[in-house]
């Protein structure tokens, strides 16, 4: 006897249909193929009731056509931003059948488009991808002897109490409040400070605070006070990398660089995903959070931190400076896609804390 659950064979039915049109009853039907009864009687009476041996398909029929999801889909990939709400009364208006939005989303779904928040990355027009193209080019006949010789500049924000950016924890019902699920918050927002850094493969330069707003004269005094000392470091061949604020390119900053005679690289504008220190302030970032800190003084001692910063950590994220021009050249000019975890190879999140020692 067949196996219990098994689906017959549509030969096998057929066979079923065929001796019971010839006059043979169930039991016989089923004492000859080896069947069930019950299977031979459930096999007949589809038959007799559909005309075919056929099973029905399970659930209910699908209610867009192959057209009206081809449809949702061009208008999906069109605008990335458009709302399920708006892509279903556009698919209503076009061809007069209601849908809704959870149908929509269950559409997109099937083709593999999920709505997840947009990554903030700097405006790049024409230009900018032009120029960002070119600089890939001709960077990418430069060995590492060259790389090894930049100085890497930048500023950045590092606020008390964690980034100005939305946050995601896991958490289960019932742990809304638990201390590991919230975001600590205090009143005037904690506070932060504002820093000026750079870095080689060599390892960190000088760190410097900026107190107030930066003008041009304030950045030719960093450059006085923190920048020559640590090019001088990496020798006659040394270059200096900034970019294109206009503080760094202003007739005050020009004039100093050229009387200084600093070799300056030229950096396309736009272009931060190409600077290798811009990793280098996510991992005290994340360094601040870990530490908890609760002050501007405990934040100003854990920034200064960047000072111990391991030679090893600094020389894997300028030796990743081929891929990045690799990848800009791949995307014609535009955002290169390469995460923290490329720098390093298998990264862990864990592993930032071996980058900066603990306080």
């Amino acid at each position: 006897m067949a196996p219990h659950g098994k689906e017959l064979s549509e030969d096998l039915k057929k066979i079923i249909v065929a001796l019971h049109k010839d006059g043979l009853g169930y039991k016989k039907i089923a004492k000859t193929l080896k069947l069930s009864c019950s299977t031979v009687a459930k096999t007949i009476q589809r038959f007799n009731w559909t005309g075919s041996t056929q099973n029905r398909p399970n659930g209910q029929p699908k209610k867009l056509s192959a057209r009206a999801q081809r449809h949702i889909q061009r208008l999906s990939l069109g605008n990335r931003r458009m709302s399920a709400a708006s892509i279903a009364a556009e698919v209503e208006g076009v061809g007069g059948q209601p849908v809704s939005a959870q149908t929509i989303l269950r559409t997109l779904h099937q083709i593999c488009l999920h709505g997840c928040r947009p990554r903030r990355k700097p405006l790049l027009k024409m230009m900018h991808k032009k120029a960002r193209k070119q600089f890939a080019e001709d960077k990418q006949t430069k060995d590492m002897d060259y790389c090894n010789h930049v100085l890497w500049s930048d500023e950045t924000k590092i606020n008390l109490f964690g980034s100005d950016g939305v946050k995601r924890v896991w958490r289960q019902p019932g742990e809304k409040y638990k201390d590991k699920c919230v975001l600590p918050t205090v009143k005037h927002g904690g506070g932060s400070v504002m820093v000026w850094g750079c870095m080689s493969a060599d390892g960190t330069g000088e760190l410097q605070f900026i107190e107030g707003n930066m003008n041009a004269n304030m950045y030719c005094d960093i450059l006085r006070q923190s920048m020559i000392p640590s090019l001088q470091r990496l020798g006659r061949r040394a270059v200096f990398q900034h970019d294109n604020d206009p503080k760094h390119t202003s007739k005050t900053t020009t004039a100093l660089l050229k009387k200084l005679r600093v070799k300056v690289m030229d950096w396309p504008s736009m272009s931060p995903d190409l600077n290798p220190i811009e990793h280098l302030w996510g991992i005290l970032k994340w360094k601040v959070e870990e530490c908890k800190v609760s002050n501007i003084h405990q934040l100003c001692d854990v920034v200064m931190e960047w000072k111990r910063t391991p030679v090893a950590t600094c020389e894997a994220l300028v030796n990743s400076k081929p891929k990045r021009v690799k990848v800009v050249l791949e995307n014609d000019g535009g955002h290169k896609i390469l995460t923290l975890w490329a720098q390093f190879g298998h990264f862990h999140l864990g592993v930032y804390s071996l980058f900066l020692p603990a306080v």
